[in-house]
């Protein structure tokens, strides 16, 4: 069973992650979603009984390294909720041992950069927006000699695919954009997430040309990271601060409408630890806060009459989309979703385990190997295409990017399917 936050106890951390090893050795039916799960698996084989309480905690550690928190166990396993007599999660309780071996001193210095370099987006992300065109010329090939000389320094990745870098950050095209004057309608308040802020990202563009075409009223909350890689970089004391920083920053905002988190991953993160993690005199605040959080697809179907049925697209050929509902995608968004294609030239095939997000650390190097075949098994587990073209819609910058490449699909975002259809219908 996990630990609550924040951790500090190393044995109870390891005792803890024991025990949810030996639910999961019984299951195994995450097996065929990531590298987790059969190295661990594999380990069990060494020890008597195969009891998981006997691992080393350099195989402990080994585990939580690979983890890149994709959330694809959390969609299938069978022991969580409240029909369960356990609570198993894997991915969170890798997060407390990576905080126990932060606070106690345990990693190199070069895997403490690595750490930083992966979870300090405040820093880089501004850095790296301004020398756009030069940070995209070292990462954009992969394997090559400038790209080895970075992940010397960074531990980076030298193979994996990563995204470009927008020259023009969201918050700065964002306060050019015409806004409607504020009405009796509340604002939307917008929290770009760091995905949104510093990579290119037509959708979010989009959703707010949409909402503001339709009277809304939106400002920008903050330009803040919501810090979900430092707390998984176990650098649990930078996240508290930041907590405390976003608390006040989003608890100023004299309206009670939505705060519209662009990215699914970050509201999920943000809605699970913002509390846990807050003082305790502005709990109330982050409680308020919370409540307010909502999704892109949220915002637009409390806007619009996204229930209705709706056409995709105005092409007389026939199309599919398969849709991959993310880890942490509420059934209400897949609701709106699968009613905005709903028509006779479009037909949409939901695939449930094949929606994970990936992470910063699926960037780091050692577990590039892993992330690739993660994305080859969740291409497997779609069906065959019979027709061209083939639209995916799902969330998640990095992997969408990795299954574009690996199926030759055109991957959307979900947002995308639901602004679509609006603009059909009038």
């Amino acid at each position: 069973m996990t630990t609550a936050f924040p951790v500090v106890e190393e044995s109870s951390v390891r005792t803890s992650l024991a025990d949810d090893i030996s639910v999961c050795s019984q299951c195994r039916l995450c097996l065929d979603l990531c590298d987790v799960f059969p190295s661990i698996f594999a380990a069990l084989e060494g020890v008597t009984d195969a009891d998981p309480h006997l691992l080393t905690p350099n195989q402990q550690n080994i585990f939580s390294d690979s983890c890149f928190h994709c959330g694809a166990c959390t969609q299938r396993c069978p022991h969580r909720g409240p029909d369960s007599e356990h609570e198993v999660d894997l991915p969170t309780t890798f997060i407390d041992l990576m905080q126990v071996r932060q606070l106690n001193g345990y990693f190199t210095v070069r895997q403490r950069i690595t750490n930083w370099v992966l979870s300090a987006h405040d820093l880089t992300g501004p850095i790296a927006s301004r020398c756009a065109t030069f940070v995209n010329w070292c990462m954009q090939r992969p394997d090559t000699l400038r790209r080895r000389l970075v992940t010397a320094v960074t531990g980076i990745s030298s193979s994996v695919h990563i995204p470009r870098i927008s020259g023009q950050r969201f918050s700065t095209w964002f306060r050019r954009q015409p806004m409607p004057v504020a009405s009796d309608r509340p604002q939307v308040s917008v929290f770009a997430t760091c995905s949104v802020e510093y990579f290119s990202d037509d959708a979010a563009r989009s959703v707010i040309g949409d909402l503001a075409s339709r009277g809304r009223h939106c400002e920008l909350a903050t330009t803040r990271c919501c810090g979900a890689e430092e707390l998984r970089a176990g650098r649990v004391r930078a996240f508290r601060k930041r907590v405390r920083r976003l608390t006040k920053l989003l608890g100023k905002e004299s309206s009670k409408g939505p705060i519209m988190v662009m990215s699914p991953s970050c509201l999920a993160h943000l809605r699970t630890n913002l509390i846990p993690h807050c003082d305790r005199d502005l709990r109330p605040n982050a409680e308020l806060i919370v409540d307010r959080l909502r999704s892109p697809i949220e915002v637009l179907t409390e806007s619009t009459s996204a229930g209705t049925s709706r056409s995709l697209g105005t092409s007389d050929s026939r199309r599919s989309l398969l849709f991959l509902p993310g880890p942490h995608q509420d059934p209400s968004e897949r609701t709106a979703i699968e009613h905005a294609i709903a028509s006779d030239s479009t037909t949409i095939q939901v695939i449930a385990d094949a929606g994970m997000h990936m992470g910063a650390w699926a960037l780091r190097q050692g577990n590039e190997e892993g992330a690739h075949r993660t994305i080859k098994r969740m291409a497997k587990r779609l069906p065959t295409p019979t027709d061209a073209p083939r639209t995916v819609a799902r969330s998640g910058l990095l992997s969408s990017q990795l299954l574009a490449h690996e199926t030759g699909d055109d991957v959307v975002d979900p947002v995308t399917v639901l602004l679509s259809a609006s603009s059909d219908e009038q």
